[in-house]
This record gives structure tokens, C-alpha cells and sequence, in this order.
């Protein structure tokens, strides 16, 4: 039972970071999407719904990368997770063949 008390205790103050927003490639939403955040050793993957969204949690904060299964690619970005929920909004850009994440 203490230690159930001491988890609780540890796990209340322990920082959550969320990020949320919307994929687009081009100036259409991506649904479907194998999304993925990474933060050191804490990940979270989800799928966008039909409007291009998604929202991922993963304990902790900081600097984190943000990847897409799109076409047989894996784009990312670093993105930053703070305390409090951050939205983004991303695009999928083509060049040459190979496909970049970029924030609009």
C-alpha cells in the first residue's frame, strides 16, 4: 500500500507534454496517417483522422521528434513540448523524390 502512495505521489508531479494540431500535403489534409513522437525514451503514435488531425501525450518535455509514415517515408521534425498542450500545424513538401515536414 505505501508503495501505491509513493507511485501516486511521484506520478502526480511527473510532466506530461501534448502536442496536437493538423498534417497537410499541400493544401489537402492528410487522414490516415501514421503519426509518431519521440522524446528521448517515451514515444506515442496515433493515426489522423479525416481532417488531418492528431494529438499525442508523452511524459516529460523538451525537445522531441514529431515523424509521418507517409508514400514509404518517414519525414520529421523537432518539435518542443512544454507543460501546457502546443498546437501545430504541418505540411508534407516534396522535393527531388523525398518528402520534408514543415511547420505552416
Amino acid at each position: 500500500m505505501l508503495s501505491l502512495l509513493l507511485w501516486l505521489a511521484i506520478s502526480s508531479h511527473a510532466a506530461f507534454g501534448e502536442i496536437y494540431g493538423d498534417l497537410r500535403f499541400g493544401d489537402k489534409y492528410v487522414a490516415d496517417a501514421k503519426v509518431r513522437l519521440v522524446c528521448g525514451t517515451q514515444s506515442a503514435e496515433a493515426t489522423t483522422d479525416k481532417s488531418g488531425s492528431f494529438r499525442l501525450t508523452v511524459p516529460g518535455t523538451g525537445k522531441c521528434q514529431f515523424s509521418v509514415a507517409y508514400d514509404k517515408q518517414n519525414p520529421s521534425i523537432d518539435v518542443v513540448l512544454f507543460d501546457q498542450a502546443a498546437r501545430y500545424r504541418f505540411v508534407i513538401e516534396s522535393k527531388d523524390g523525398k518528402y520534408t515536414l514543415k511547420r505552416v
